[in-house]
């Protein structure tokens, strides 16, 4: 618990760094911020300094009874379009300088004009200062299963947190419910309201999405806990090649996924060819910083010959690749890009991710 380490003080000449405590839900109405308050409650109880930088209640009875009882730093206000909205007040907090602060929803956009784009950066703010942080977020705004999260349920996600929050986390719970619990809370309309839940139950609640969200959330607890106790087995280091055509995105989540089960290093690479696709590429290293990769782009016209030469450079043991296939049924006359890849890299191990095309 966060609490129990903070007998590890900086010194004057290294400041203490703020601990991180991060309540993952499997699903929203999961429970997280109800358990991130219980804990604070007993954190307050042992004679902590905890207070309330930022908890989002939805009006669920049981989170706003909750919330009684604990010291809350006022938000600030901010002028949006034609509303006022209500942010975490990052300069009250500091400026309080607790023991423990407790920020919900670690993924949320702040309102433009405050200090940081993101919440997750507010929360670095606040560890920089000295101070502990309590937070919470869902499985489905971690950056890298993005893809798979969408592809499960339909639906978009707009708001993601990078991988390294998660990594760099000291504690991660895991607040886990199964599909039939949730669907019942979700009726006796503890999540939202009324008119809200068949909807919602015929939407991203649905059983099967409900499944699949626990597994992708029990597999990133696992590569998070793997990453931060170094395990001892050889770090794998992966390599992702991507083109401004096909799911370039996918493909660069898919590697980062696979190197952090490996505990290597992510490369994502591109051949630019027309200097009109900078823009395209830019979304792509921002992409790839948010989940902790690097990005070069490479030279020259021969594709084939460029990947071959960057993975051999790094040593890479796997490389990701993207394929469209025909769905024509023609044979191929001649080796594709893959197949000069494939046989460039005898030594590494080639993931060919196929697309379909007409």
């Amino acid at each position: 618990m966060i609490a129990e380490k903070r007998a590890s003080l900086g010194t004057a000449m290294q400041p203490r760094r703020g601990e991180l405590k991060v309540f993952l839900g499997a699903t929203p109405g999961a429970g997280k911020t109800f358990a991130m308050l219980r804990d604070a409650h007993q954190l307050a109880a042992h004679g902590h300094d905890v207070v309330v930088g930022y908890v989002e209640t939805y009006n669920r009875p049981r989170t706003v009874e909750l919330l009684a009882g604990l010291e809350v730093v006022p938000r600030v206000t901010v002028p949006y379009r034609d509303t006022v909205l209500e942010e975490m007040d990052l300069d009250g907090v500091l400026r309080r300088k607790p023991e423990i602060a407790l920020v919900d929803e670690l993924a949320h956009t702040n309102v433009p004009g405050l200090r940081h784009a993101k919440r997750w950066q507010d929360v670095e703010d606040l560890r920089a200062a000295g101070i502990d942080v309590i937070t919470t977020v869902n499985v489905q705004h971690v950056e890298s299963v993005k893809d798979l999260v969408e592809k499960v349920t339909g639906i978009v996600v707009r708001e993601t947190v990078p991988d390294k929050e998660l990594d760099g986390a000291d504690e991660i719970q895991f607040i886990d419910i199964t599909p039939e619990a949730l669907r019942k809370r979700m009726r006796h309309g503890n999540i939202y309201a009324k008119d809200r839940v068949e909807t919602a139950l015929a939407n991203f609640f649905r059983p099967q999405n409900l499944a699949a969200m626990r597994q992708i959330g029990l597999r990133l607890v696992a590569d998070s806990m793997a990453r931060s106790r170094h395990v001892l087995t050889s770090p794998e280091d992966v390599l992702v090649a991507v083109s401004t055509t096909g799911s370039a995105e996918d493909l660069i989540r898919r590697g980062a996924r696979l190197a952090r089960r490996l505990g290597g290093t992510c490369i994502v690479v591109t051949v630019q060819i027309d200097a009109a696709e900078s823009a395209e590429l830019e979304g792509f290293r921002s992409l790839a910083a948010q989940l902790g990769a690097s990005f070069a782009v490479l030279g020259g016209t021969d594709v084939a010959s460029a990947v071959i030469q960057a993975a051999s450079d790094a040593m890479v043991e796997h490389v990701v690749l993207g394929e469209r296939v025909s769905s024509s049924g023609l044979s191929r006359l001649r080796p594709t890009t893959v197949d000069r890849i494939i046989d460039g890299l005898p030594n590494s191990d080639v993931h060919v991710i196929a697309r379909l095309v007409q």
